[in-house]
C-alpha cells in the first residue's frame, strides 16, 4: 500500500498517511507542518510528541472507521525468501 492523502478536520491541512496497525502510522506532510494550528502553538523541535495534532489523529482515526483509510498489511519474507547476507 502506499500513502494516501488526507485532510485534517479540524484546519483542513493535507498530509499524507499510511496506518500500517492501530498504533502504528505514518504522516508525512506536504507542507510546512507549523501551518496546523495545534502544532504552531508549540515551540518545539521535529519529533518531540508536543507537535502532534489531536484533530489530526481524529481525521485519521474516523477515515479508518469509515473506511477511507484502510490499514496495510505488510508481509514479510519467510523461510528462503528471507534475504540473507552472506
Amino acid at each position: 500500500m502506499t500513502m494516501r492523502p488526507l485532510a485534517c478536520e479540524r484546519c483542513g491541512n493535507r498530509v499524507l498517511v499510511e496506518k500500517f496497525s492501530p498504533v502504528h502510522t505514518a504522516v508525512q506532510w506536504t507542507s510546512d507542518a507549523r501551518a496546523c494550528p495545534a502544532i504552531s502553538a508549540h515551540n518545539h523541535g521535529i519529533g518531540e510528541r508536543e507537535r502532534e495534532c489531536e484533530a489530526l489523529h481524529r481525521s485519521i482515526d474516523r477515515a479508518v472507521r469509515e473506511h477511507e483509510l484502510s490499514e496495510s498489511r505488510l508481509e514479510l519474507p519467510r523461510g528462503e525468501a528471507i534475504p540473507r547476507l552472506h
